[in-house]
């Protein structure tokens, strides 16, 4: 026995020591699982309910408020809205992101640095700020001014907005996918840049696509601050419609809960199809990705 296997295995016992037990463990995973589900649960219920007083459950329960709300002409009109401005919002993102990220991996390095530069952006301004800023500056101009509380100046910071969720997660997939061995041998063969992004490079980075459009597709759904300070009531998206309800006196607060939990269902869907599609791989959603592309630079 050496002096160093003495000095070294008291300290193996206390790090070995510390290490969480499995009902430990499993105590931590509950709690965490009741944190995330309980305000879900409280939620449904309050959907459900007829009369919630000062008790643990509603006294009763019924459908009513699921087939009113669903039924509600506002509703329908701003549930229309909020899902055509998120499919527009990710049709945009999609078209003014693919092509620069894919030629920053096969020619320009450098474009990806601007775009990973301009995606901290949103983060770096409230959205409230970010919104103002827009609507000042549609107002600065003579040719700009009709655009004030327009659709397309609300599309615009949706845009603005979502950008980064679907930069990251394809960004992340096309350095693991390879896409300048990808784009080599597409070049080899006689495909030109276009062909080898639509043919080769997009099947190749499925997932990472299916991600970004969700997250792009959640974070334009259930944005508020923009919608409200641009076009409020004039084109009123879901949740401008659920904050002017909570607002009201007369308003349906048990309708607020009915679209809180429609649209969680709704994603919860979409994120199973993905997952579906995806065939389990897992797409990296945070900036910084390596892989093959990456690691030669």
């Amino acid at each position: 026995m050496t002096a160093d296997s003495v000095l070294v295995r008291p300290a193996e016992r206390v790090e070995r020591r510390s290490l969480p037990r499995p009902a430990g463990r499993w105590l931590l995973f509950a709690a965490w699982g009741a944190l995330i589900a309980l305000p879900m649960v409280a939620t449904v219920l309050y959907s459900l309910a007829t009369v919630w007083r000062n008790k643990a459950f509603p006294d009763g329960y019924t459908l009513r408020w699921w087939a009113d709300t669903l039924r509600e002409p506002r509703v329908v009109d701003a549930l229309v809205r909020s899902v055509a401005l998120a499919v527009a919002t990710v049709a945009i993102v999609a078209t003014i992101t693919l092509p620069p990220l894919y030629w920053a991996y096969v020619r320009n390095p450098r474009l990806r640095t601007i775009m990973q530069v301009s995606a901290l952006l949103p983060f770096a301004l409230p959205f409230v700020v970010l919104a103002y800023g827009m609507k000042n500056l549609a107002q600065s101009t003579g040719a700009t001014r009709p655009l004030e509380a327009s659709f397309l100046l609300l599309l615009a910071g949706h845009v603005a907005l979502s950008f980064p969720f679907f930069l990251w997660p394809v960004d992340s997939a096309l350095a693991a996918a390879g896409v300048r061995q990808l784009h080599e041998a597409a070049e080899t063969a006689g495909a030109g840049p276009v062909t080898t992004l639509f043919r080769v490079v997009l099947p190749n980075i499925r997932t990472g696509l299916l991600t970004g459009s969700m997250l792009c597709f959640a974070t334009s759904f259930g944005e508020y601050s923009i919608a409200k300070v641009i076009t409020g009531s004039s084109f009123e998206t879901l949740p401008v419609w659920q904050v002017a309800a909570l607002a009201d006196t007369r308003g349906n607060p048990n309708g607020v809960a009915v679209m809180a939990v429609f649209t969680f269902l709704v994603m919860f869907a979409v994120s199973t199809v993905i997952a579906v599609a995806g065939r389990g791989e897992v797409a990296s959603i945070v900036p910084g990705a390596t892989g093959p592309a990456l690691r030669r630079r």
